[in-house]
């Protein structure tokens, strides 16, 4: 009885904790596939991306030539903002050169609702998010007061129940060089795809590498509380069982 009330309790505190710090739901760092065929297993083969093992942030990367996107397959997610804060991460490397690139990371259902964070067609920055459906559906908004700078630059997307921050560290240096928010409501519908590549399909005039692709969702406060308390309230009958 005694080893039933302890794992109980761990195990009410260690939901508690993943309430509390939140679940990763993806963590792609293309470290562990050897080759284009094996990230394929994770990342739909129909999609045009590549692995490139000599190309990193650090170490491997993918590769997306614009066109048909890769898909993340390797396990499956139905997140809505409604339930817990949902933050998508990547870090998307830019040449600096070619005109009308069309490369992005993003979260969908169909066309409700559609995010994506990347390039988009060339401007003083092509550095771009989409969003429709959701939270105003401002559609393409260029990040503001930054220039194009090649190099491997960090994205962040935080949604919640009332509206949706995306940042741009320039350099992946710690520094975020830009802000963008829009508020509303969120998709009655939740995101169920992770996705790399051309948004809607389309092409690219040059390619762009990403690395580093990280969906997480921390749930609302309520739940944790329920979680810790439960815990707290099994290791003081255990005290009282002592």
């Amino acid at each position: 009885m005694k080893k039933q009330i302890v794992l109980a309790i761990a195990t009410s505190l260690s939901l508690a904790s993943t309430a509390l710090f939140g679940q990763v739901l993806v963590n792609e760092t293309f470290e562990s596939y050897a080759d284009t065929a094996a990230m394929r297993l994770n990342w739909d083969s129909d999609g045009l991306g590549t692995l490139d093992t000599d190309f990193g942030n650090p170490g491997q990367s993918a590769t997306h030539p614009g066109g048909t996107v890769n898909t993340w397959i390797g396990s499956s997610f139905s997140l809505l903002p409604s339930s817990g804060t949902i933050v998508l991460k990547a870090d998307i490397y830019d040449p600096g050169t070619g005109s009308a690139q069309r490369n992005t990371v993003g979260l969908r259902n169909g066309a409700d609702p559609l995010f994506e964070m990347g390039h988009y067609n060339a401007q003083s920055s092509q550095y771009a998010v989409r969003v429709l459906a959701m939270y105003g559906e401002p559609n393409w908004v260029f990040f503001p007061g930054v220039d194009r700078t090649a190099g491997w630059h960090h994205y962040e997307a935080t949604f919640t129940d009332t509206d949706v921050t995306i940042t741009l560290d320039l350099e992946s240096d710690g520094t975020v060089d830009s802000t963008l928010t829009f508020s509303g409501s969120p998709s009655a519908n939740p995101f169920v795809d992770l996705r790399f590549g051309g948004p809607s399909g389309i092409t690219s005039a040059g390619p762009m590498w990403v690395d580093n692709i990280m969906l997480s969702q921390i749930p609302e406060p309520s739940v944790a509380m329920l979680g810790l308390l439960g815990g707290f309230g099994l290791l003081a009958m255990f005290r009282r069982r002592r």
